[in-house]
């Protein structure tokens, strides 16, 4: 399933795997001049050329290397002879996707990309008339990028954003490193969000605002729980509920518990809570 809309200039690709009429989970790719940030998954993959067929594609740039921002990278590099780039981290998986093992759930809704070649991105980069800084941030994957056009305040965030309030937590992801980079990303000037999961997030200063504030309350609840002597499983209970349908159907890879366990076994648990 693909679904196609602008915002100015910006092209926005809205795709997921179709099962019958319900697509179980979202990604955004974004065209802006002949730039593409991120390609989607492979399997809306021959809907997604069809939508580029008059379009000038002449770069790729990835925020990361995750199966459902590089799904179309190489049929679109052989398409139009297409330049990759990302950061270095992210390059050899990239290359080889299958250096990644998948989850049943992630080779069902996304599969493996196919491999294509990669060239390191640098501080920054021009894509016609928009100057972006190329932010390195930390915590969701290893190589994860956000672009900021400091004229436009556009910010790309690839997976770093997903949304205000998130319950779950991957389990190779790192809560403190995440918030510690959406605190950096705070410190721009930003008008408008264009994240992988929403799409489109206008006011996304605010909007990130809003998630470092309550990733930092939650952080402080459990800390602040967990310090009158009650249990991990039970701060999970009380603050976020009990594990549900997300946490089974990925075979536990996100999970509440792993949010709660995550940050009790960081270092934020041994300073005060504000």
């Amino acid at each position: 399933m693909l679904k196609t809309s602008t915002y100015e200039n910006l092209t926005i690709y809205k795709m997921g795997r179709s099962i019958g009429n319900f697509v179980p989970y979202y990604v955004h790719a974004f065209l802006l001049e002949d730039t593409l940030i991120d390609t989607g998954t492979g399997f809306a993959g021959a809907e997604f050329i069809s939508a580029l067929k008059e379009k000038k594609v002449s770069r790729i740039i990835n925020t990361h290397y995750h199966e459902d921002h590089t799904g179309n990278n190489h049929r679109i590099q052989q398409m139009y002879s297409a330049e990759i780039l990302a950061h270095r981290d992210s390059i050899p998986y990239i290359e080889n996707p299958r250096k990644v093992k998948l989850k049943l759930y992630q080779k069902h809704t996304w599969g493996y990309p196919e491999g294509s070649e990669v060239k390191e991105i640098g501080d920054s980069i021009t894509i016609g008339c928009y100057e972006f800084q190329v932010i390195p941030v930390h915590g969701h994957s290893a190589g994860h990028i956000c672009l900021y056009e400091f004229h436009k305040k556009w910010l790309f965030t690839g997976d770093m954003f997903c949304g205000v309030k998130n319950i779950y937590l991957r389990r190779d992801e790192d809560f403190g490193q995440m918030l510690s980079s959406l605190e950096d990303l705070s410190k721009l000037k930003i008008d408008t969000i264009f994240c992988s999961l929403k799409g489109v997030v206008i006011c996304g200063g605010n909007a990130l605002s809003e998630k470092i504030k309550y990733m930092r309350n939650l952080r402080n609840e459990i800390i602040s729980l967990h310090r009158t002597g009650m249990p991990p499983r039970k701060i999970r209970n009380k603050l976020l509920g009990r594990e549900d349908m997300m946490f089974y159907v990925t075979c536990g890879h996100f999970s509440k518990q792993y949010l709660i366990d995550n940050i009790l076994a960081s270092s934020y648990s041994n300073v005060p809570v504000e």
